[in-house]
C-alpha cells in the first residue's frame, strides 16, 4: 500500500487525483467547502466506496474543553477501509495489480492525516515492521511538517496490537512527535487526566 498525506488546500487543488481511495478528516464543527466536496467527488470518481469521512478534532486527548478527539472506532474504521482498498473488495474486480494509493487529508496535512497514514502503513507492513512504517511516513514528509497526532498513534498501537511500538519508534525518529506528546501529556495533567 502507498499513502499520500495532504492538506485540505492540496486536495482542493487536485492533490488527491490518481488515488485509489481517499480518507477525509475534518473537525466536527468544520463546514466542508464546495471546493473540497468537488475535489473529493473528482478524486473518488463519485464512488462512495472510495471515500471514508472521519470527523474529530486535532487533539491528543479524548476530550479537551469542547473539542472531541479521535476514538478507537475512528482508527478501526480507517484501518478496515485500508484493508478493503488493498483487497479490492469494494471497487476493483479483486486485488489491484499495483499497490493501491490512499490519499489521507486533514486541514493542514500534518497531524491527523499523518497519524492515520501511519496506521495504514503499519497495518499493511505487518507486525514487527513498525520502524519501517515510521520511516516510510517520514520519507513522505519532504516539507518537514508532519507531527502525527499522539492519540491516533496510541489508538493504532492498541488496535493493531503493537503494544506501543509505533509510538516508541516515532519518539525516537521524530522530534516533532516527541514535542507533540509532551504538549498533550501536559494538557492532560492540567485537565485532570482526561
Amino acid at each position: 500500500m502507498r499513502v499520500r498525506v495532504l492538506s485540505r488546500a492540496e486536495v482542493e487543488s487536485g492533490g488527491a487525483e490518481g488515488a485509489d481511495a481517499v480518507i477525509s478528516i475534518c473537525a466536527p464543527k468544520q463546514e466542508r467547502t464546495h471546493e473540497l466536496n468537488a475535489a473529493l467527488a473528482q478524486a473518488t470518481r463519485r464512488e462512495s466506496a472510495r471515500l471514508l469521512t472521519l470527523c474529530f478534532d486535532d487533539i491528543g486527548l479524548e476530550r479537551h474543553g469542547a473539542l472531541v478527539g479521535p476514538t478507537m472506532e475512528d482508527v478501526s474504521r480507517a484501518i478496515e477501509f485500508g484493508r478493503r482498498v488493498v483487497a479490492g473488495t469494494d471497487f476493483f474486480d479483486g486485488p489491484s495489480p499495483h499497490p493501491p494509493l490512499i490519499a489521507v487529508h486533514c486541514e493542514c496535512g500534518q497531524s491527523r492525516s499523518a497519524a492515520v497514514a501511519l496506521a495504514l502503513l503499519a497495518d499493511s507492513l505487518g507486525p514487527g515492521r513498525e520502524r519501517e512504517a515510521v520511516n516510510t511516513l517520514l520519507r513522505l514528509d519532504i516539507e518537514d511538517r508532519m507531527h502525527p497526532n499522539p492519540r491516533i498513534v496510541s489508538l493504532a498501537d492498541a488496535c493493531l496490537f503493537r503494544y506501543g511500538r509505533l509510538g516508541q519508534c516515532l519518539q525516537e525518529l521524530s522530534p516533532r512527535y516527541a514535542q507533540s506528546c509532551a504538549f498533550w501529556q501536559k494538557a492532560a495533567a492540567q485537565d485532570g487526566g482526561s
